[in-house]
């Protein structure tokens, strides 16, 4: 039987976790995160929306993490009518109690967000709170659960193909802490 390299990476994650691993949450751990977001009200219908993000713990249970999001749909509604945006921010997250493996947080992110779709050329701030819920795989992968909304400065959110100035979100990620 053959195997992919998700199916491999998986295998690898799954065979390393540890039931008694201490998750990695202290002062001057850094993090990588790749999160995926399913947008069912995107500018054309159905997408996922895909965030990398670099963090480092500034104390123990409290991490700063910056993010970048891009986005590119050729040819939406119409001949040349593209969508492209993309954001690029920062987030403060507070990692609360919770068990060994299990670990939930709040947080808080800041950011710009540009969007060009059709007519619509916008910029602006964005601001909101997140939730979040870490699944340690060992004491340094974890999976992560979060919800997170998001108010503009500007209507620089689409969703349904109307332009607006506040999305609600949830996504999936996984997390690497070295």
């Amino acid at each position: 039987m053959t195997r992919g390299p998700a199916t491999t990476l998986l295998t690898l994650l799954l065979c390393t976790a540890e039931a008694s691993a201490e998750p990695r949450i202290q002062k001057g751990a850094r993090e990588l995160s790749v999160h995926v977001t399913p947008d069912f009200e995107s500018a054309i219908g159905d997408q996922i929306d895909l965030r990398v993000g670099y963090g480092l713990f500034v104390r123990d249970r409290l991490s700063a993490r910056a993010t970048f999001a891009y986005e590119l749909l050729e040819d939406v509604a119409g001949e040349d009518s593209d969508y492209r945006t993309w954001e690029i921010g920062l987030d403060a997250a507070r990692y609360l109690g919770g068990s060994r493996r299990l670990v939930p947080y709040l947080g808080a992110g800041v950011g710009w967000r540009r969007t060009r779709f059709g007519t619509l050329d916008e910029s602006g701030a964005v601001a909101g709170p997140l939730v979040g819920l870490k699944l340690f795989l060992a004491d340094n992968v974890a999976l992560a659960f979060e919800l997170r909304y998001r108010l503009g400065s500007a209507d620089v959110f689409v969703n349904d193909f109307v332009s607006e100035d506040d999305d609600l979100s949830s996504s999936v990620g996984l997390t690497v802490h070295f």
